[in-house]
């Protein structure tokens, strides 16, 4: 029986989005598929109650802090040095110091990457405790095979230690709904009945500000654009300037961070779900949007291919007239709509977090 150790600080947090959605399901998933190894999960604060609920083998302990900084780097060490774990499962940082064999997940290296997109203080951050990470761990998983490219480019002695270990996607959540619950979605966000769908942090890496440049460039001008989703770190302001454009200002809708439960409703019924990001490290928003049944128009990336596949539409992320080209001939061409939407129903059905649970768990446990 191994000894395992993980921290649900970030399953833990209200205002979820990719890495935090990645602690969630994979904690949740390691309830239901192992009954005989020992899990000791780790918190600052006290647990959602879905998190709490648990087999006897998982063993919950809340290790108080007094600062803001640093529970993971130095009050989640101590309590480490305490228990001894055999081993320490890091969905993103690790601790200073670690007992144990570590395995930590690399969700993406964009900000080695493409540097311009970040805010100078979260480019260093995350360099620093990326480059930390990797150098210390045992294993390491990638989330996509151009994450696991990008990890070998910058720190190629880690070539032997990496596995690329695909994210999933909520089945439960993301479908069809029925018409009443799409009027009362609709209601609640002063909707029409027709939208072009962005969901996601609003920021430059995200490539929001040349999502709404080639918005005013569709021939379509009375199609409407939803923004969802939480202001990020570096170039908000400009995105905010950019919807208040004389030409699109009453057709784009900034709805902030939409809970989980409103986010799989306006989804499936978005016309379009468009992600214009110019880096990612895998695309949960890509699976969930095919799951629902909705067509997606997405940036050319390497890492989308590995996602979607040939069941979406491809532009170049950093050519607004390009993007409005191909948003244009999927809300004009209704059999490449059928045609995209029964291709993302069956891509998207190769991706789980069942799977990606019992295949991180076995990684960890090998």
């Amino acid at each position: 029986m191994a000894k395992i150790a993980l921290e649900a600080t970030r399953a833990n947090k209200l205002k979820k989005t990719g890495t935090e959605w990645y602690a969630w399901h994979l904690l949740q998933e390691f309830k239901k598929i192992d009954s005989s190894n020992q899990f000791f999960i780790y918190h600052n604060q006290d647990l959602a109650a879905e998190l709490k609920v648990a087999p006897a083998n998982f063993i919950f302990k809340q290790i108080k802090w007094p600062f803001k900084k640093l529970w993971t780097h130095i009050r989640l060490s101590v309590a480490l040095f305490i228990d001894r774990p055999d081993k320490f499962f890091a969905s993103n940082a690790l601790p200073l110091f670690v007992h144990g064999e570590v395995i930590v997940t690399i969700h993406d290296l964009g900000f080695f990457k493409n540097p311009e997109l970040y805010h100078f203080l979260e480019r260093w951050y995350q360099k620093i405790s990326h480059y930390l990470s990797i150098k210390r761990a045992d294993k390491i998983i990638a989330v996509s095979q151009a994450t696991a490219q990008d990890i070998i480019k910058y720190f190629p002695k880690s070539k032997n230690k990496i596995q690329t270990i695909y994210n999933g996607w909520n089945k439960e959540e993301f479908q069809s709904i029925n018409q009443n619950e799409r009027e009362a979605i609709l209601e609640k966000y002063d909707l029409p009945n027709e939208f072009i769908l962005y969901i996601g942090r609003l920021e430059t890496k995200k490539n929001v500000q040349n999502l709404l440049k080639a918005f005013a460039l569709l021939k379509d001008k009375n199609c409407h654009l939803v923004l969802a989703g939480r202001p990020g770190n570096f170039g908000y302001e400009e995105i905010e300037h950019l919807s208040q454009d004389k030409e699109i200002k009453n057709r784009v809708h900034l709805l902030g961070y939409i809970r989980q439960h409103d986010y799989a409703k306006l989804l499936a019924f978005a016309h379009i779900f468009v992600f214009p990001s110019k880096f990612e490290g895998f695309g949960i928003p890509v699976l969930e949007a095919m799951g629902s049944g909705v067509p997606t128009v997405i940036s050319d990336l390497p890492v989308l291919h590995e996602v979607a596949n040939d069941a979406s539409i491809y532009f170049d992320p950093n050519n607004p007239q390009d993007i409005a080209d191909k948003i244009d001939t999927v809300l004009i061409d209704a059999v490449l709509r059928t045609d995209l939407i029964n291709k993302g129903l069956v891509q998207s059905q190769r991706f789980s977090w069942s799977k990606c649970a019992k295949e991180t768990l076995t990684y960890i446990l090998k």
